[in-house]
């Protein structure tokens, strides 16, 4: 083809007819405020920590800008509990917002100003969640310096109105248009505050009302320190700064009637395990200042799963505000053997883990994280160093309860041995070298994992008693070559070597007759790592019984 031939080609092509959308072509509908209000949570109550968690940023912002000191920040949270109108309002002292922006601040849907660096909420779209759950929301901001404040009145039966079934689609726009109101209130200069009235609640937000189910889910998930009852509760603060991140927190306080309760969170030293206690001997600590993250894990006697689901299993926390709960620990653990059976050993287990890289990002509903590469190498580093350690502590925590029993046997073998008038020097020295064997089991607590420390403390004070009475015990005068003993042997079961309980480090036994040849140690923990700890004993001895049937 010639150059005019393709001159006069190009000239035959139409022009480029590429326009852009005009802005009023653009219609977001009604049904976009469904999924953001009824359609967010499954959980009602996270409804409220959207609100605590928007007053939080406030109070940070505040102590940020000097308003205020780090520990006067607050956060109130008043259930009102009439029978006709229930309502629950939600106030904090943070910076509140300034008179020329309330408005079109709160008005505003996934617009936020907000960083997701310093601040817990950055999207701009938890204030709706209260429209699912009560007849109008109310948000009233006043700003320190400003004579007054500014409300914003949302009308919920209204806006749930538009993407009722059946509805006919109308602009978002117009629904916020049509749905809130706005006025001015005269306020002190020296307030500033943002306050959520949650007015006459409806449906699922009924249960805001009761102090029974709201307390225990604002115990689990708001930003507050840990009760005095929890003894580890400055080493978790210490490693936090130690770790450049200082635990982030602010005084929350329900108000019921006239009954005022301060927010702590649920940790404490013991917790019901079905029959049994979980009771707290020490923390582990973790960290990892390379992907982000720290954290620690409470060491128990772990004798099984926590009732109380506000603290089983590790939890994860961003700003200290905690993301999703116990099934994002059971998600990872699932990935630690082929069958995923180390998943209900996660719930055994209490901890958190505080995530400061900014790159791994809670999701909109806050109940996980958003998918990328930078979370996903922080999954798997927490899944292989902590979530391994919660399977190894909870297995070698059944071990010593065992070695433990072994040894407790023991003690009252020697008490029996010791009640006689006399022991002769055979039983004597036999006797002694038993105390001293498990005297230094129990001075071992690496080989004891999980036990109880005023257990393993009674256990050592009454050997280290029984050696003393021993000392003092008289010897048996030798009998005639031609008199019969009455007894051919007067050591007791549990006295010698063969049943001194003894284990390995994180309460592996190796007493004889439990792991009765050295290979057997080796092939069990292999095994351990893929079956369950009887089915691993089992193979294992089968499988020394077979080398040793290998002819030479």
């Amino acid at each position: 083809m010639g150059a005019s031939q393709r001159s006069d080609a190009a000239m035959s092509q139409p022009p480029n007819s590429r326009q852009a959308i005009a802005a009023n072509d653009v219609l977001v509908g009604s049904y976009f405020l469904e999924t953001l209000t009824t359609g967010m949570y499954e959980n009602p109550f996270h409804c409220v920590r959207e609100y605590v968690q928007n007053g939080f940023d406030a109070v940070q912002e505040a102590v940020r800008s000097g308003l205020m000191k780090a520990d006067e920040g607050r956060i109130l949270i008043t259930v009102g509990a009439s029978s006709r109108a229930p309502s629950l309002k939600i106030r904090d002292n943070g910076c509140g917002l300034a008179a020329s922006d309330a408005a079109k601040t709160l008005t505003a849907l996934g617009a936020s100003r907000k960083s997701r660096v310093s601040d817990a909420g950055f999207r701009g779209i938890g204030r709706l969640a209260g429209i699912a759950y009560c007849t109008t929301l109310v948000f009233t901001t006043s700003q320190r310096g400003e004579p007054t404040a500014t409300q914003v009145s949302f009308d919920c039966g209204l806006i749930r109105s538009y993407f009722a079934p059946g509805a006919e689609p109308v602009d978002v726009r117009e629904v916020i248009r049509s749905s809130v109101s706005v006025s001015t209130l005269p306020a002190s200069e020296e307030d500033h505050y943002t306050e959520v009235d949650m007015l006459k609640l409806v449906n699922l937000g009924t249960e805001f009302t009761d102090p029974e189910r709201l307390e225990p889910y604002l115990r689990e998930v708001c930003p507050v320190d840990y009760r005095d009852a929890f003894e580890f509760g400055e080493r978790v603060r210490s490693l936090a700064s130690s770790f450049g991140n200082p635990l982030p927190t602010v005084y929350v306080e329900t108000k019921h009637k006239r009954e005022r309760n301060a927010v702590l969170k649920p940790y404490a030293m013991t917790y019901s395990a079905g029959r049994s206690l979980s009771k707290l001997h020490d923390i582990e600590t973790f960290s990892s200042p390379e992907l982000g993250w720290f954290g620690w894990l409470g060491v128990s006697n772990f004798p099984g799963e926590l009732t109380d689901d506000t603290v089983a299993g590790v939890r994860f926390r961003v700003k200290n505000i905690q993301v999703g709960n116990e099934d994002l620990i059971k998600a990872m653990a699932e990935d630690l053997t082929p069958s995923g059976s180390e998943r209900r050993l996660m719930t055994w287990a209490v901890g958190e883990i505080f995530i400061t890289n900014t790159s791994v990002v809670p999701n909109a509903r806050r109940d996980g994280f958003e998918d990328n590469a930078e979370w996903r190498k922080v999954r798997e580093n927490i899944r292989e160093l902590v979530g391994r350690r919660v399977v190894k502590l909870v297995r070698s925590a059944s071990t010593t309860r065992g070695a433990v029993k072994k040894i407790s046997e023991a003690a009252k073998s020697v008490e029996r041995a010791l009640s006689s008038e006399s022991v002769t020097s055979q039983d004597k020295v036999e006797i002694e070298e038993a105390i001293q064997t498990h005297l230094k089991t129990l001075s071992s607590r690496a080989k004891l994992t999980g036990a109880d420390p005023k257990q393993i403390s009674a256990l050592t004070a009454r050997f280290k008693e029984l050696s003393e009475l021993l000392k003092d015990k008289p010897i048996q005068e030798p009998k005639d070559d031609g008199e019969p003993d009455d007894e051919t042997e007067t050591t007791e079961p549990g006295l010698g070597d063969d049943d001194n309980g003894d284990i390995k480090e994180d309460g592996e036994d190796t007493s004889p007759g439990t792991l009765p040849d050295p290979r057997l140690s080796l092939i069990v923990e292999v095994l351990r790592a893929e079956l369950a700890e009887d089915k691993a004993r089992q193979l294992a001895a089968q499988i020394i019984e077979r080398l040793d049937a290998l002819p030479e």
